[in-house]
């Protein structure tokens, strides 16, 4: 037996409104009133899962009412799959009730009311592979998207000093060291500095990296002003001590 869902009230999707839905002059019905979108969808997804209104009817629904908000009218399908998201994650609709929510998502799609990446953005992997948006159950997404954020944040790139096009580390060595002699006045610091990110843009350089040998360059220049200007360029997270 079907545990009854608590219900929002409706203002908008009347009983009037849902006899005419389902009626055979349902084409012909208008609400005389504009009425909010968000609210009026909200009512409208919730009767269809509490089975009010069959999922087929909806169309002639929203073909009959004028939304209060004209600029928005072009993006009821982004607000139909924010209400379809979280009425997928709600626990307490199941049974007859999901597969109510199930088969008027399919219906939305098939009807163009909901953009299929609309619904993969903002809904659960599991959801998604009920409304036959995924081919992959919820757990085989959840551990290929592991997998994915593993490769993305995790995995280290090596380097070969020996074959690796090194001309980018040269000009920037050899500029800091030219930083040495006399270009510690303002102008020349902030040249020298827009030179730096040149160099690392062009040749692809690894900030951390290039971080260490703008170090290794202060250890040998520690009176050169210029590096107390680079060095806060690099965000904290790059010192290590060891």
């Amino acid at each position: 037996m079907l545990r009854p869902l608590q219900a929002p009230d409706y203002k908008y999707v009347t009983e009037e409104c849902l006899r005419e839905w389902k009626g055979q002059s349902a084409a012909a019905f208008r609400i005389p009133d504009p009425v909010p979108m968000p609210r009026f969808l909200y009512e409208l997804c919730w009767a269809t899962v509490l089975g009010d209104l069959s999922p087929h009817k909806c169309r002639a629904a929203l073909d009959s009412v004028v939304f209060a908000e004209e600029a928005w009218q072009e993006d009821s399908g982004s607000v139909l799959a924010d209400i379809v998201a979280h009425l997928g994650q709600d626990i307490t609709i199941s049974g007859e009730y999901r597969n109510r929510l199930v088969k008027m998502t399919k219906s939305f799609v098939e009807s163009s009311l909901i953009a299929p990446r609309l619904l993969q953005e903002r809904c659960e992997e599991e959801f998604l592979w009920e409304v036959e948006q995924s081919k992959s159950k919820g757990q085989d997404l959840k551990a290929m998207e592991v997998r994915v954020n593993t490769r993305l944040l995790y995995q280290q790139t090596k380097f070969n000093l020996l074959r690796e096009e090194s001309e980018g580390y040269a000009k920037l060595v050899t500029l800091l060291c030219q930083v040495n002699s006399d270009l510690a006045c303002q102008n020349a610091s902030s040249a020298t500095i827009s030179i730096i990110k040149s160099l690392i843009g062009h040749f692809d350089l690894d900030p951390n990296r290039v971080f260490d040998i703008v170090l290794e360059c202060f250890e040998l220049y520690p009176d050169n002003s210029i590096f107390y200007q680079l060095i806060p360029l690099f965000p904290k997270v790059f010192i290590s001590f060891e």
